[in-house]
């Protein structure tokens, strides 16, 4: 059984944002930048668990925990329109409660990944990683392609390596998300289009804007 983890730069940005909104306001409130950094930090740290603490958690509990680390990881501004899936196995998870050099070298290696930047994201109008974290070092791998892969299945395939994880739901998310920018989008021309125009706007750009 694998244990799946879908990411996107959307939800990614939504958790962060709920997240750290504390600290975003006391540091509104008269606070500099490296001490709101410093309070991240602190965050951070008191939200890991020490070895002792890992032997008495629930292996639900541990999972949540790792989710929670690999949420919290930089992800680059050129993977924007990447889909992230990584599928942890039992064995890998088991292994990783156990032994906390492995598990610092699964999120070290895991973190280097999402910092490095792949422009052709942009370029080819999205992408889809999957990485594959198993027992040992060597189970461990990832592979990615584009939208335009196998004849334009780069989605499909995606859909297909990620059955059984949130995915759909996400992908409802973001279509919603995007449509409710295309009516703020609408709007905002709609009311540039009154003040230039004094106050005119024909009844079908009203309907349309209304709509």
């Amino acid at each position: 059984m694998n244990n799946t983890i879908n990411i996107s730069y959307l939800t990614r940005l939504a958790g962060n944002l709920s997240g750290t909104g504390a600290v975003r306001q006391s540091a509104s409130q008269g606070g500099d930048f490296l001490s709101m950094a410093a309070q991240l930090r602190a965050s951070e740290r008191n939200t890991t668990p020490i070895p002792s603490e890992k032997t008495d958690m629930s292996m639900e509990a541990y999972q949540q925990s790792i989710r929670e680390k690999i949420s919290q990881m930089p992800l680059s501004t050129t993977r924007q329109m990447e889909s992230i899936s990584i599928q942890i196995s039992d064995a890998a998870f088991e292994r990783m409660k156990n032994d906390p050099d492995y598990e610092a070298w699964v999120l070290n290696d895991l973190r280097e990944a999402f910092s490095q930047s792949n422009p052709w994201v942009a370029t080819t109008g999205g992408g889809y990683s999957v990485f594959y974290i198993g027992e040992t070092k060597e189970q461990c791998h990832a592979e990615g392609w584009y939208p335009g892969y196998m004849g334009n299945q780069g989605a499909a395939m995606f859909e297909d390596k990620t059955k059984g994880s949130f995915w759909e739901q996400r992908m409802e998310n973001h279509k919603k998300y995007m449509e409710l920018q295309q009516e703020a989008a609408a709007r905002r021309r709609m009311l540039m289009k009154l003040r230039m125009n004094g106050g005119s706007v024909s009844a079908a750009e009203l309907l349309m804007g209304l709509l």
